[in-house]
């Protein structure tokens, strides 16, 4: 997938809109995602939006045109959007600097920065991996977790044999059991006590983002300004409001409503037309 570098100096300075490659197969999806980065680079944003949600609305899922529809967004002022598209982007790739600077860019604008979480360097420094990795990536770093140890496990068993001793020799070189000076059983049982713990680690991990994902999702609020409601009605007592771009977790859901938490344990409903899920 070709993409041209596209930084907050570019976003600022209104650059060229970067090549980018859609995952679709139909040659008629190229030429609308051809079209809007034309429109992008000519300076109508309005149409480049047009296009690349075109191909949002047909099912095209891809990072960089998430990306390239957080960008037009931004042109547009349409700070929500924004935030909505560069997450969706950061999703998909976690470790992309690019997203990562300019969502943090458009976040500095927002009215509720107050609402931006911030984690302590404790919690940063034990998410750092998983919040580099995505959520396919994570589960299939736990899977081959799980059959290293499975391996291991089985190698345990019959460490004794000639097979399991010849291939032992040649591998243990790396192992902390060497340096340590165990015995070979002992070097099996460290072994499987350290892949266990990165293991559960990871598991956890993929748990969390599954559960953000399906149980507990987020989404960005897209009106200007949103009144949260004690309940779901407007007959309900108005607690505060909420604004454009801010990212709340949804908790529940009634008709045309949803509930929504916040950081600093606020919660309450808004309308469910005023979000878009992550």
């Amino acid at each position: 997938m070709v993409r041209v570098i596209f930084c907050i100096a570019a976003v600022l300075a209104g650059a060229a809109m970067p090549v980018v490659t859609v995952a679709q197969d139909s040659g008629a999806a190229q030429s609308v995602f051809a079209e809007a980065n034309r429109l992008y680079e000519a300076g109508d944003y309005e149409g480049a939006v047009e296009g690349y949600a075109l191909l949002v609305e047909r099912g095209a899922v891809d990072k960089d045109l998430f990306y390239n529809l957080g960008n037009a967004h931004y042109k547009l002022a349409a700070v929500g959007r924004s935030v909505l598209y560069y997450e969706r982007a950061l999703r998909l790739a976690p470790r992309d600097g690019d997203v990562r600077a300019n969502l943090a860019l458009v976040r500095s604008l927002l009215r509720d920065r107050q609402f931006v979480e911030t984690a302590s360097w404790l919690r940063r420094a034990v998410m750092w991996a998983p919040g580099h990795l995505s959520t396919r990536e994570v589960w299939l770093l736990a899977s081959m977790l799980f059959f290293v140890l499975v391996g291991i496990a089985i190698a345990f068993v019959f460490r004794d044999t000639r097979t399991v001793s010849r291939l032992y020799a040649r591998v243990s070189v790396a192992s902390p059991g060497r340096l340590l000076g165990i015995e070979k059983a002992q070097d099996f049982g460290l072994a499987i006590a350290m892949v266990t713990v990165l293991f559960v680690l990871t598991a956890a991990a993929a748990g969390m983002k599954h559960r953000q994902d399906t149980e507990r999702p987020t989404a960005v609020v897209l009106e200007e300004e949103v009144s949260v409601y004690g309940g779901p009605s407007t007959d309900a007592t108005m607690q505060f409001k909420i604004h454009e771009g801010t990212v709340v977790h949804v908790s529940d859901t009634r008709p045309g409503w949803a509930e929504v938490d916040l950081p600093g344990d606020l919660s309450g409903w808004i309308p469910v037309d005023a979000l878009a899920r992550i």
